[in-house]
């Protein structure tokens, strides 16, 4: 009986979802961090910063009320020229918005 060799499905599976890994060298300093904010990337697709402002302004967002809570649309962020992370989300309300421009267009022909 063969043993050793090359067998489908044999080895680690990755952890990373973006694919294949590479060495890569740097600093003994810093190794935990790069590593920290690769597996951040890697995880959300973009990278959070402490020191980005946390403060959202909504003039000009029109915020209704249901059951006692407000709430905003996407696609009105959008429209006032908010970036929305992650990007397949932004695409989604970009979609919505464009579906809402196109019926809004239909309503007004005659």
């Amino acid at each position: 009986m063969p043993r050793g060799g090359k067998r489908p499905g044999a080895g680690v599976k990755p952890t990373w979802k973006n694919g294949k890994t590479k060495t890569v060298r740097v600093p003994i300093a810093i190794a935990e961090d790069v590593l920290k904010l690769a597996k951040e990337l890697d995880e959300k697709g973009f990278i959070e910063s402490d020191t980005d402002s946390k403060v959202l302004d909504l003039s000009g967002v029109i915020a209704p009320e249901i059951r006692g809570r407000r709430f905003v649309f996407l696609d009105d962020l959008l429209r006032t020229g908010y970036e929305i992370h992650p990007l397949k989300l932004a695409e989604l309300a970009r979609a919505t918005l464009r579906l809402s421009s196109q019926s809004i267009v239909k309503r007004s022909k005659p």
